[in-house]
């Protein structure tokens, strides 16, 4: 079961960097092992989105890069500490107005707690197919990158 996640108050005020198009700047940590049809991705519940899972990710935030980011984000909402293998494209939600540049990540340790976790954060590990129908809409476009073509 997804709990309902809240934002820390100190979270809810913070300068948001976009770009020269007005899009908000994002980056995401996309975590996988297995392969094939036994590939799984790491996903963490989304407090703001009605029970759909989300893969770790935020804005990037003033004096930091894109991966440094990724790292943030992935430790502060999974409890992960992971090592970038490359960059697997910048993402687009038009809706939200966020660019997200992803980064496909290799987990070296899962933390039992974490910041996020006291607030009711969940992680978990799915199959991404199973995935795909379980994570928010602007998401399954990442997913898809995971897909041969």
């Amino acid at each position: 079961m997804i709990s309902a996640w809240k934002a820390r108050e100190s979270e809810r005020n913070k300068v948001r960097l976009r770009d020269t198009d007005g899009f908000r700047c994002r980056a995401a940590a996309l975590c996988i092992k297995g392969t094939g049809n036994e590939t799984l991705v790491l996903l963490v519940s989304g407090g703001k989105d009605g029970g759909k899972w989300v893969i770790p990710g935020g804005g990037i935030e003033k004096d930091e890069c894109a991966e440094q980011a990724a790292h943030r984000e992935l430790m502060e909402e999974a409890g992960v500490r992971a090592t970038i293998v490359k960059s697997i494209g910048m993402f687009q939600d038009d809706t939200r107005k966020h660019r997200t540049q992803v980064f496909l990540m290799e987990v070296s340790e899962e933390l039992d707690t974490w910041e996020e976790n006291e607030y009711g954060r969940q992680r978990i590990w799915m199959n991404v197919l199973e995935s795909k129908e379980k994570v928010k809409q602007s998401h399954r476009q990442i997913l898809d990158a995971l897909m041969p073509r």
